[in-house]
């Protein structure tokens, strides 16, 4: 599993679908405030441009532009991050006349920098292919602290980036020699990205300027506010409903090309017979896509189901163009598998759950886990249950209840309190489970929002346990958003309120808490809520809001304080009785797996040795073993569980 997994969009898929929605609307300045009014009115804490929200809002435009600090200097960015209180209301003033002289000029340094660096990167990439194997054997930072204190320290930055850039595409072939040729190809290559992301703030137009401002501002509200353009809209929608028009091809852009590294299966592309695994992509609908960026590609890409695009592939150096028509295709890779392991007279089922999605009809992860269920106990005695969620961020909320119902013999599972002090909650009123046995939720760092909200609930009434790192993502929070309706005037989604499961906790920033310890992929790594800018703090529900929603009288919910509800403890349930013999049998297992010693040596910093033409994958897999250590320790657990309570005693 790829650890960078979590943290990307759908670009993988970005070559083969339809984008419906065009990135040609037309902002102005006029839009700005009544933008951010209504996202005022929805949010959960701060309903004004205030102080604050102006200071950030110049920080993170600064940050959108200038992430990795290679382009502004240290005396270019303080007058903006440390701008005066009379600044600020100046700033504020101008904001509700529709002016914004400050976000001008940011952006005019802004584009003295572009121009700057755009000199000194060709100097340095002549510098770098004259010097060639003694530059790249350098060790370069990845990232940088702070910015820039002069020019040479600037230069020195961005000829680092450009080794970093080749060394980083060096490692992906197989043969590692090199020559003056292929870093030109390379950095060429990009070049064509640097460029085109330069474009956006070169010569800004009112637009440009509008779209900027509003994703700075948007973010300066709290950590999961955001704005988008009808691009990022239609990419996001794609991965919540897991559908897209398209033809079924996945590419792969390299320096030297755009290739087919997959087809989806009965996808257009597929049935044609016309298009192979390894085809270089040179044309759509006629036209030459070698400097093209993934963004101009996409604008040729676009088409409802049921429109021709013309694809130019070169196989063997002979061109071939394939005439297809775009079909709805289900993203089947991102949704619900499964699979299962013989075990006494039964078996124990591990599902792999990437996602909440929900297309508005038959795809939905509440459906694909029912049938993933049935066909797990059509396959015999239905054991046990893993389900992995290490990588999962979350999605609908509503489909986080319906999960959660499956496992629950009804009862409240998620309460929902808003900026107002409305609470709202869902709770199963079915009553039936659909599986009663030993059920392991298995957790990472990344696992996020509703993936917290099924893992929380379940550990609540005590039919699940949480095995993997020690906590989840932490978020707690619930957003109100217009991503999902293609017709909207403007994308964008609003932190509304925070969730609170049966025990009156909320994941917010401590996470989800993990009842076994199973180190994953992300254990080494600073993930989570705590770590991002301007997230809501952690709280709980009050006794009088808690006890109201349970319909009991006041103390008497499992014999509990008497007026206050924090962290209740999940039941007692038989599961949970057995934590202690568990959690020893699995840290017995652990540290006498060597598998599992070698991954957490890796994790800490240890780096082995490679043979010649060995790839640090190849070397990884070789001392991991080729299964998935922590779904192997998960499926243990459910046996232990299996076994101690075969052993308890008759009443």
């Amino acid at each position: 599993m790829g650890r960078a997994f979590f943290f990307r969009f759908i670009l993988f898929l970005s070559l083969c679908v339809s984008v419906q929605a065009s990135d040609t609307f037309a902002l102005s300045l006029k839009d700005v405030r009544p933008t951010m009014d209504k996202m005022f009115t929805y949010h959960v804490e701060n309903k004004e441009f205030s102080p604050l929200i102006a200071k950030r809002s110049l920080k993170i435009y600064i940050e959108q532009f200038d992430p990795d600090r290679i382009y502004l200097l240290r005396g270019e960015v303080e007058p903006y991050l440390g701008i005066s209180s009379h600044q600020t209301k100046e700033l504020i003033n101008h904001y509700s006349k529709d002016e914004f002289p400050e976000f001008w000029n940011l952006n005019f340094t802004i584009e003295r920098a572009i121009r700057r660096a755009q000199k000194i990167r060709h100097e340095q990439i002549d510098r770098l292919i004259n010097e060639g194997d003694e530059a790249l054997g350098r060790a370069v930072p990845m990232t940088y602290s702070s910015y820039p204190s002069d020019e040479e320290e600037l230069k020195n930055r961005i000829y680092e980036r450009l080794i970093l850039e080749v060394k980083s595409h060096l490692r992906m072939r197989k043969d590692p020699s090199t020559s003056p040729q292929l870093v030109q190809k390379i950095l060429n290559h990009r070049s064509k990205k640097t460029f085109a992301f330069e474009e956006e703030y070169l010569g800004e137009t009112e637009h440009l300027l509008t779209l900027h401002m509003l994703k700075a501002m948007a973010k300066s509200l709290d950590a999961h506010t955001g704005y988008y353009s009808p691009r990022e809209a239609y990419e996001i929608r794609t991965m919540l409903k897991k559908e897209f028009s398209g033809v079924g091809v996945v590419f792969r852009e390299d320096f030297d090309g755009v290739y087919v590294t997959d087809l989806v299966n009965n996808g257009p592309a597929h049935k044609s017979g016309n298009i192979q695994v390894g085809d270089l992509l040179v044309a759509v609908n006629r036209q030459e896509v070698e400097e093209m960026t993934f963004e101009q590609l996409l604008e040729l890409m676009k088409g409802r189901a049921g429109s021709k695009v013309t694809l130019g592939v070169k196989r063997r150096e002979q061109v071939i163009h394939v005439d297809l028509i775009r079909e709805k295709i289900s993203m089947d890779d991102e949704r619900i598998t499964f699979s299962y392991e013989p075990y006494g007279d039964g078996i124990i089922g591990k599902i792999n759950v990437p996602a909440f999605y929900d297309n508005g009809g038959s795809i939905s992860v509440a459906h694909d886990l029912r049938e993933a269920l049935r066909s797990l106990k059509a396959e015999g005695n239905l054991k046990g249950v893993v389900m992995d969620f290490r990588e999962n961020s979350g999605g609908f909320l509503s489909q986080a209840v319906k999960v959660s119902s499956l496992f629950i013999n009804g009862g409240l599972i998620v309460i929902s309190k808003y900026a107002d002090g409305e609470v709202s909650y869902a709770r199963d009123v079915d009553g039936r489970q659909f599986f009663d046995g030993p059920v392991v939720i298995l957790i990472s760092k990344a696992s996020a929002s509703a993936a917290e909200i099924v893992a929380q609930a379940l550990q609540d009434y005590g039919v699940a346990l949480i095995v993997g790192d020690e906590r989840t993502y932490g978020k707690g929070s619930m957003q109100f958003q217009t991503i999902t309706d293609e017709k909207a005037k403007a994308f964008f989604k609003v932190t509304v309120g925070r969730y609170y499961t049966a025990s009156g906790r909320s994941p917010q920033i401590q996470g989800v808490q993990g009842d076994i310890h199973v180190p994953t992929v992300f254990f080494p790594y600073n993930i989570g809520e705590k770590y991002l800018e301007f997230p809501l703090a952690n709280d709980h529900l009050s006794g009088e809001v808690f006890h109201s929603l349970m319909n009991i009288k006041q103390g008497s919910y499992r014999d509990v304080a008497r007026f206050a509800v924090p962290y209740l403890k999940p039941r007692e349930s038989q599961w949970r009785q057995m934590l202690p013999s568990l959690t020893k049998n699995s840290r017995d297992r652990i540290e006498n797996n060597q598998n599992y010693q070698f991954f957490l040596k890796v994790g800490n910093g240890y780096r082995p040795k490679k043979t010649k033409g060995q790839s640090r994958a190849d070397l990884l897999k070789e001392n991991y073993g080729v299964n998935d250590l922590q779904i192997q320790e998960s499926v243990e657990i459910i046996k232990d569980m299996i076994v101690l309570d075969q052993q308890k005693p008759l009443r």
